[in-house]
C-alpha cells in the first residue's frame, strides 16, 4: 500500500509499505481523509522525537471499513465510515490502516499499557460511525472537537461566565463555539494573528485582543477591573517564544479573577514557563483533562466522540472554519508543502482527501459589511482581511 513515512524530522516521503493485518478485534479501513495536526507537525519540525523511526503520521482520520475482524462482525460491517480518537497513535497517512475500535456503549474491554511518555494508554481507540451526510474531508475535525469537549466537559465554566481563549487556531475556534453555544458563556480571544482573531470573532467570540500589539490595553483592563476581567481561561496555545512579546499566559492569569479556573488544553511541543506567583497570589485553579486511561477510560472518550458527532450533525458546532484548504493525499508535493507551511499566515488545517467526491472545506470569502463591527470588537481600526462567513 502507499504511505507517507517520516524517517526523521523534515523528511516526509510518499512510498510503499506492507499492508496491515486485520486481527479478530480489529477493522481494516481504507483511508478517505486525514487532516494535519500540530502534533504531526511537531515531529516534522523536530520539536517532538520518536523512539522508533520511520513513522507514518496522521491521526485525525476518516476511513471506510473494508474488512471486519471476527469479534466485531455484530457491530460493524464493510462500507461503514469510522473516525476515531486515540492518544499515542499514528498511521493515518496511508492507503489502509487497521484499528481496534471501542464504540460508544460497546462491551469490549480496554487493554492498556504504560507509555514511555509517562501515562497509561489503551490499545483500543474510541470510534464512531460517521453520518452519511458529513463529508469525510470535514469529519476529520471530529477528533480535535472530541479533545476540546473532553477538556471543557471535565472542567466546565459556569453559564454566564466570561472566558478567555488563548490562541485562535483550529481547536480554539471549536472551543469558542462550544463555550458560546453549548455552555452559555461569553468569550474573549487572544491571538497575535489577525486572520485567526477574525475567524474566532465570526464564530462566537465577543471581543479579541492581540496580546503583543495590545498588551498595554490588556494591562489597563486588568488594572481597571482589579484583576477580574474573566472567570475562566482555556489555554490552547502552542509553544511561545517570549522574545516575541509579553508572556500571554501571564497576561491571561492577570485577567483571571481570584480563585478562577485556568485550563491547560494541550501539551506544547517545547517546554514553557508559567507564573507560579500568579497562581499563588490569586489562588488560581490549574486544571487539565488526563490522557491517562486510568483516570479517563477510553470508553468515556467514545461517549464524548459520540457527542461531538451529534453537535456537528445538529449544526451547533460548525467545523468548516477550521480548514483552510484541501489537497489530494496522493499529491506528495502538496502534502509536504502543507507540513512545511503549517500555520503560516494564520492558516488553519489542511484536509488531505482520497475521494474525488469529497468536497473541500468552505472557501475563505470576504465578509461584506462586517468590517466595522469586527474592528470595534478588536478594539482598533479595521483592516481588510478575508474571513470565513458563518451561515446565518
Amino acid at each position: 500500500m502507499y504511505a507517507y513515512t517520516m524517517s526523521q524530522p523534515g523528511q516526509l516521503r510518499l512510498g510503499s509499505v506492507a499492508d496491515p493485518d486485520c486481527r479478530p478485534d480489529e477493522v481494516m479501513l481504507r483511508t478517505e481523509a486525514v487532516s494535519i495536526c500540530s502534533t504531526d507537525v511537531s515531529y516534522f519540525r523536530g520539536h517532538l522525537s520518536s523512539n522508533t523511526w520511520p513513522l507514518i503520521p496522521g491521526h485525525e482520520y476518516v476511513g471506510r471499513v473494508v474488512d471486519v475482524g471476527g469479534r466485531l462482525t455484530d457491530v460493524l460491517r464493510p462500507g461503514d465510515r469510522l473516525c476515531y480518537w486515540g492518544q499515542t497513535d499514528f498511521g493515518g497517512m496511508a492507503e489502509y490502516r487497521a484499528l481496534r475500535p471501542l464504540l460508544p456503549g460497546g462491551s469490549g474491554r480496554e487493554s492498556t499499557w504504560f507509555t514511555e511518555r509517562g501515562f497509561t494508554d489503551a490499545d483500543q481507540a474510541a470510534a464512531v460511525v460517521v453520518p452519511p451526510d458529513l463529508p469525510s474531508g470535514l469529519a476529520t475535525a471530529l477528533e480535535p472537537l472530541t479533545s476540546v469537549l473532553r477538556s471543557l466537559l471535565v472542567n466546565p465554566p459556569q453559564p454566564g461566565d466570561t472566558c478567555a481563549v488563548l490562541g485562535c487556531g483550529p481547536s480554539s475556534v471549536l472551543a469558542v463555539q462550544v463555550l458560546r453555544r453549548h455552555l452559555g458563556t461569553e468569550v474573549i480571544v487572544l491571538d497575535h494573528n489577525e486572520n485567526r482573531l477574525r475567524t474566532a470573532l465570526n464564530w462566537g467570540a465577543s471581543r479579541g485582543f492581540d496580546p503583543v500589539g495590545q498588551a498595554d490595553e490588556i494591562a489597563q483592563l486588568i488594572g481597571d477591573s482589579r484583576g477580574q476581567v474573566v472567570d475562566y481561561v482555556f489555554d490552547a496555545l502552542p509553544h511561545i517564544n517570549r522574545a516575541e512579546g509579553p508572556d500571554v499566559r501571564e497576561l491571561a492569569m492577570g485577567m483571571l479573577r481570584p480563585g478562577g479556573t485556568y485550563v491547560v488544553y494541550g501539551a506544547s511541543s517545547l517546554p514553557q514557563r508559567i507564573s507560579t506567583w500568579m497562581i499563588l497570589a490569586k489562588g488560581l485553579k490549574l486544571r487539565a483533562t488526563p490522557f491517562d486511561v486510568g483516570a479517563f477510560p477510553m470508553s468515556r472518550s467514545a461517549r464524548v466522540l459520540e457527542l461531538a458527532v451529534g453537535l456537528v450533525a445538529s449544526g451547533l458546532v460548525d467545523v468548516r472554519p477550521v480548514f483552510t484548504r484541501t489537497v489530494d493525499l496522493r499529491d506528495e508535493e502538496g502534502v509536504v508543502e502543507a507540513f512545511v507551511g503549517y500555520g503560516s499566515g494564520g492558516s488553519m488545517k489542511t484536509s488531505m482527501v482520497t475521494c474525488a467526491d469529497t468536497p473541500a472545506a468552505m472557501p475563505q470569502d470576504a465578509v461584506a459589511g462586517q468590517q466595522e463591527t469586527l474592528a470595534h470588537r478588536l478594539g482598533r481600526a479595521a483592516v481588510k482581511t478575508e474571513v470565513l462567513a458563518p451561515q446565518r
